[in-house]
Formats: C-alpha cells, structure tokens, sequence
C-alpha cells in the first residue's frame, strides 16, 4: 500500500487533462455549480485533484458514480467522452436526466438503482467516483457498512481502474457543534476521520489524497459559503490542522 502525504500535494495546482475531451465546448461553457451543489469553491477541488492524478483515459472509459442523486458527476464525467453508470440507492433524479439531455450527454449516461454496499458488478469500471455519500451509507450501516463500501468500489473496478471520492470528514469540534445543531442529519450522519479514510482504502495498491476546507462549511447560503471559502483557499487550507479540515479528496488506483 502506498499513500502520498496530503501535506505534500500542492494545492491551488492547475489540472494537468490527461485526454482530449470529446465534449470540450460543453466542458469549457459549464461551471463548477453544474456539477457540485454545496459549498461549491471548496468540493470543486475534487474535480482537479482527480483530472491532476488520474492515469486513466478518461475519454475512453466506463464509470459508475455512486450516490449521484442529481448527476453532477456523471455530467463531469460524460462531458469528457465517459461512458457512465448514473446511480443512487433509489434511481437519480429527472432533475439529472434533465440536465444531461440539456448537455447533450444522455446518450453516454444509463441509469441504475445500486446499494453502495451491494455493487452487482466486478472488474467492470475503469473509474468508480462518488461525493458525500459514506456518511449516508454510516447513518444504516455503521462504520462496517463504509467499509463494505469500499470494498465493494474496489470489486466492481478493474485492474488497474481507480476510485474518485470527495467525502465529508469530521471536521473541527465547531463543525460537530454546529451539525448536532442546526442540520438536521448532523446526529445521524456518520461523519469519516482520515485515519478511518486510509484503513477503508487499504486494499488499493495506491492511494493519493488531500484535505481542505474549513470556513466555507459555515456560510448559511451558497453566496456565503462562496465568500467563507476564499478565506479557506488562500489561508486556512495552509493553517489549520488537518483533523480540523472537514473535506477529503483523492484517487485510490486498484
């Protein structure tokens, strides 16, 4: 098992794409909000950190995104040439086939119910992605029930294929505060650590990953979270400690 320390990634990078995009003009006219919904400035970074250390040609290969409820990812990753599996616990939303038919993507998108924990498919995918979905999964099925996750993500992967994941961490003792709080989930959610993080990931050969985000966490509307998070790139991604980060982000290769 290798892992790359997150204190040695650089952050605020500039993604290295690794293929010609089928769907560049589409690409290049969307903004990150097409794809991410919350917090958008810091979870985007998930979408160059993936473009910066993924070795697949991402053109040419088959995807399933777990947990896709409104199909951001699929979209990000279709409007790449991806052929993806769109899926959530119950069927993604219309608000996702709507927006892949208004990118002119459907035709590379199919659509599935998948239990995180019960992927029916092995050595399938070169890329299995997924943002904030582990602690839906925690919130059934314990610590175990993560873990049976990511075993099944490796499962359903190819030699050689990788896991993207953005996933919510624990956080500082404010971000626990403030969930018990004043989100309604904050109780049940089973928020991950980093060291929880790396023992789920230990079958892949090769794990690489950062944290980030602290600030934009708080910011009671997207306009909010968008100012709170500039706080986040340009200073406290540098200075707080990591465990009071609450943004996981990597690629664990198989």
């Amino acid at each position: 098992m290798y892992y790359t320390h997150p204190r040695r990634l650089i952050v605020g990078f500039q993604p290295r794409m690794r293929t010609t995009l089928v769907g560049k003009s589409n690409l290049d006219t969307a903004s990150p909000a097409d794809f991410i919904e919350w917090d958008v400035r810091n979870w985007s970074a998930a979408l160059d950190f993936w473009l910066a250390h993924t070795t697949q040609n991402i053109s040419k290969c088959d995807a399933l995104e777990l947990g896709s409820r409104n199909g951001g990812l699929s979209l990000w990753m279709a409007l790449q040439g991806a052929r993806v599996v769109s899926s959530d616990v119950a069927l993604p939303t219309e608000t996702a086939s709507r927006s892949h038919q208004a990118r002119g993507v459907s035709h590379l998108i199919q659509y599935e119910a998948i239990d995180a924990t019960r992927i029916p498919y092995t050595a399938k995918f070169d890329v299995v992605l997924f943002k904030s979905m582990l602690g839906a999964v925690g919130k059934f099925g314990g610590r175990a029930g993560q873990a049976q996750a990511i075993k099944e993500m490796h499962k359903a992967l190819k030699p050689g294929g990788e896991l993207f994941f953005a996933e919510n961490l624990v956080g500082s003792p404010l971000h626990q505060f403030l969930r018990r709080k004043f989100v309604r989930w904050g109780t049940s959610w089973r928020y991950v650590s980093v060291a929880e993080m790396e023992e789920f990931l230990s079958p892949f050969t090769k794990v690489q990953y950062r944290t980030l985000g602290f600030a934009g966490a708080f910011g009671r509307s997207e306009l909010q979270r968008n100012v709170l998070a500039v706080f986040d790139t340009k200073a406290l991604n540098y200075a707080i400690p990591e465990r009071w980060r609450y943004i996981i982000v990597g690629v664990a290769k198989k």
